[in-house]
């Protein structure tokens, strides 16, 4: 039976990972396996290197503001936003066509 050895990272290897995955707005998955690493991995490294605690000089999370799943909460809302106006302006549309044929 063949045993798999543990595949070891270089120290900018995982720095460089990081700060991208800091940096983006893509998932933490989506960089993982950009790089063919597990995403557990990924997020064990991004808690390291950013925690306070553990490091002297953390690294800074450059990144958005707002996580994936906040932009597509707020993307859902705009759209519901968008919608409802579009629906509104019809209506409005309509109404002013009816009053305009009773004015003839």
């Amino acid at each position: 039976m063949k045993v798999k050895s543990q595949r070891r990272y270089s120290l900018e290897f995982k720095i460089k990972v990081v700060q991208e995955s800091l940096g983006t707005t893509d998932t933490v998955k989506m960089v993982a396996n950009k790089y063919g690493i597990h995403p557990d991995m990924l997020s064990s490294w991004r808690s390291h290197m950013t925690s306070k605690k553990k490091t002297a000089k953390p690294l800074k999370n450059q990144g958005p503001d707002k996580s994936y799943t906040d932009l597509e909460r707020q993307i859902r809302k705009l759209e519901k936003q968008l919608e409802d106006a579009q629906l509104e302006n019809d209506v409005l549309k309509k109404a002013k066509a009816y009053f305009d044929s009773l004015k003839e």
